[in-house]
């Protein structure tokens, strides 16, 4: 029988005694996958990284060389397809921004921009005359008014009436009411951020209750951002290429690179 990475781990599992739902329930990856990847139908899985998580990830419960099985993998893996950058259309509006402000331009506009134009400037003349007009006017009247305000106060000999101010009470502190609002004050909780760098990875995070935060490809230079009040437990397919900040906390890397890595963060950090 040929020798290949569905074989070795098909025979590995009947080894140890586990049937597939129960290594399903181990690497928690769907039955069905499984069996594709034991029989080498690679193409029904998914996208080429995460076959090569999800075998990483089975040989480690099955206590194989991951290297190895890699080593075995088909070099085509599942074909996968550089993705096609995104091509604007030609009439596609523009978003400019200019002085603070975001205008969207087009075609329509422009030429709507032009033949309003005249009409625009007839009405800032005539605006601007107008404005100029009142605000000659009310400088005028306000110079009056502050000038009839000063003559009137140099005629009126006012009396200065000094007052004692009554000093305020201290207010006692409730020591018994601040200890129980510092008591009351919840857990601040547990934020992850993951970061690619130099490669991309598989990344599953769930919380303590095994409910699903998160659970795609991580590309290079992207970040994804996940957290829960208890905990927050992490499988990294490719650990080496996962920077982790946890609570502001920079940790760096969790494993090497293609090492398969499970962690665990509480609100008191990484748990053992």
């Amino acid at each position: 029988m040929q020798d290949s990475v569905g074989s070795r781990l098909r025979y590995a599992r009947e080894a140890k005694g586990l049937s597939i739902s129960e290594l399903s329930a181990q690497v928690r990856v769907r039955e069905v996958l499984l069996k594709h990847i034991e029989k080498d139908e690679f193409d029904k899985v998914g996208a080429d990284v995460y076959v090569r998580g999800h075998i990483r990830a089975m040989a480690q419960v099955l206590d194989l060389s991951s290297d190895e099985l890699m080593a075995l993998y088909p070099v085509s893996g599942t074909g996968d397809s550089p993705l096609a950058e995104p091509v604007l259309a030609p009439d596609t509006q523009v978003l400019e921004i200019a002085s603070g402000f975001v205008k969207q331009k087009s075609d329509s506009q422009s030429l709507s921009a032009s033949f309003y134009k005249p009409l625009e400037n007839f009405r800032s003349k005539s605006s601007s005359n107008w404005t100029l007009l009142m605000a000659s006017t009310l400088g005028i009247i306000t110079v009056i008014a502050i000038g009839s305000v000063v003559v009137s106060a140099l005629q009126t000999p006012q009396q200065v009436v000094v007052k004692e101010t009554a000093q305020p009470t201290p207010t006692p502190v409730n020591t018994k009411a601040a200890q129980d609002l510092t008591a009351n004050v919840p857990a601040p909780g547990v934020e992850v951020l993951l970061k690619a760098d130099g490669n991309s990875s598989w990344v599953r995070a769930t919380d303590l209750n095994d409910v699903e935060l998160f659970e795609g490809i991580i590309k290079v230079g992207q970040e994804q951002r996940v957290g829960s009040t208890e905990g927050v437990k992490l499988l990294l397919g490719n650990a080496g290429a996962i920077n982790l900040t946890v609570n502001g906390q920079t940790l760096g890397k969790a494993g090497g690179s293609g090492e398969v890595v499970r962690v665990e963060f509480g609100p008191e950090g990484p748990v053992q």
